[in-house]
């Protein structure tokens, strides 16, 4: 009996260990929860699909998805409607193309898994171009077009061309007929051949002889320009790579723009063109100079006179040689500009007035108010010939006949200047 008891209490707790229900435990130790929660965005899981594919073919892209959520799929940053956790998508068009997912959850949107996808086109190169007669021994280049990701295979008589580009440029050998081939080919498939027969013939013209003509000229002038070639050759001219109309030996020329230019011209003969001769040309305007008008500063505020003409030489009374010079102090500045178009020269007073109280108006030129951005003109003497308004750094806003207003376009303290024959009154004014 003891025997029995034993085994019946043994068995008992072998089921209990093994998992029986127990109402206790089951109470304070509840089964795990099977569906996990979304998680938060941040991370998409690694997209899936193939990376390059040919126009008209249909390619299968996938995501695992998180429970709860679902998926928005862009193309080229383009919604799509497809909200699954795949996109089947037929390619329309070639180039580079972008698939995006993003997983939208309760807590939001996750960040960007994405592929770049190339896409090839049917591959087609367009027709050859470039010059069908050459000269012997000279070099040439011949284009063809493809579409994006093309490849290119060239030929010439039959012989494989180095590169893959579409276009190459070729050194003919002796006079004769050339056979020109070229094929497009990408992952999708290879193209059919165009074709172009290209004839050498005769020796290329030499370099015509240095372009004699002058090196420095005037706009408004008009120079001559000349070159020799070989017996029944003739020329092509150009300006600044601009064809010219002259096919002789000799060009004339009008110059309407300062600046350098260069002068190229290249014999021409029934095999085709030879290599160019060069001369540069400078071309400078007639030196006109104006300082601008005499002008008034604070002192500690400076003016730059800029005597203009790019390219010319300078003389300053200051015995300054460059384009600018910059003035601080009272006095009378002059300048002289010449090249080898001729020369000009001008003259500017700049007075520095020495604190604010040296700037009261006398009482026979005007009454100066403002209002808002406007200074206003009163009581003028009859004797006033007109009004210069700058700010305290020189610039002019105002030079004409006296006015009852005149607008500025910034706040500060402008000088006044009332000029009657040979006498000057001067005065201050803040503008708020």
């Amino acid at each position: 009996m003891r025997i029995i008891l034993l085994c019946l209490l043994l068995c008992f707790s072998l089921v209990f260990r093994a998992g029986a229900y127990n109402p206790i435990s089951s109470a304070y130790f509840p089964p795990p929860d099977t569906v996990a929660p979304p998680p938060p965005p941040g991370g998409a899981s690694p997209l899936s699909g193939p990376s390059s594919a040919c126009v008209g073919e249909t390619s299968l892209y996938s995501i695992d998805v998180p429970v709860a959520c679902s998926c928005l799929w862009t193309l080229n940053g383009t919604p799509l409607a497809e909200t699954n956790s795949t996109l089947e998508i037929t390619w329309a068009e070639s180039g580079n193309q972008e698939i995006a997912v993003v997983f939208v959850c309760a807590g939001g949107q996750s960040e960007p898994e994405t592929i770049m996808v190339t896409v090839y086109g049917i591959p087609q190169p367009g027709p050859i171009s470039g010059d069908e007669l050459v000269c012997e021994y000279t070099y040439h280049t011949y284009f063809t077009t493809v579409g994006p990701g093309d490849s290119c295979q060239w030929t010439v008589n039959g012989i494989i061309q180095p590169g893959f580009e579409p276009s190459i440029t070729y050194s003919f050998g002796t006079a004769g007929n050339y056979h020109f081939e070229v094929f497009a080919f990408n992952p999708c498939g290879t193209s059919t051949i165009e074709e172009l027969d290209v004839t050498a013939q005769g020796t290329a013209p030499g370099t015509p002889s240095p372009i004699q003509g002058t090196e420095e000229s005037c706009t408004g002038d008009t120079d001559i320009y000349t070159t020799t070639v070989g017996p029944g050759e003739s020329c092509t001219w150009w300006i600044d790579g601009i064809p010219q109309s002259s096919t002789t030996t000799t060009l004339e020329v009008t110059w309407d723009e300062r600046g350098d230019h260069i002068i190229e011209v290249r014999a021409v003969s029934e095999c085709g063109t030879g290599n160019p001769a060069f001369k540069n040309v400078l071309v400078l305007n007639q030196p006109e100079v104006f300082l601008g008008n005499d002008t008034i500063i604070l002192q500690g505020h400076t003016i730059i006179l800029d005597a203009g003409n790019p390219g010319s030489d300078y003389i300053w009374s200051t015995g300054e040689t460059t384009q600018t010079i910059t003035v601080n102090e009272t006095g009378i500045y002059s300048v002289s500009v010449f090249n080898f178009c001729g020369s000009d020269a001008d003259t500017v007073e700049v007075t520095v007035i020495v604190g604010i109280e040296d700037l009261d108006v006398s009482n026979d030129c005007f009454i100066i108010s403002t209002h808002k951005r406007k200074i206003i003109f009163t009581g003028f003497s009859e004797s006033l010939d007109k009004i210069q308004v700058s700010s305290i750094n020189g610039n002019l806003v105002y030079d004409g006949r006296p006015k009852g207003e005149v607008i500025v376009n910034n706040p500060g303290v402008y000088i006044i200047r009332g000029i009657s024959g040979d006498s000057t009154c001067i005065g201050k004014v803040f503008v708020p």
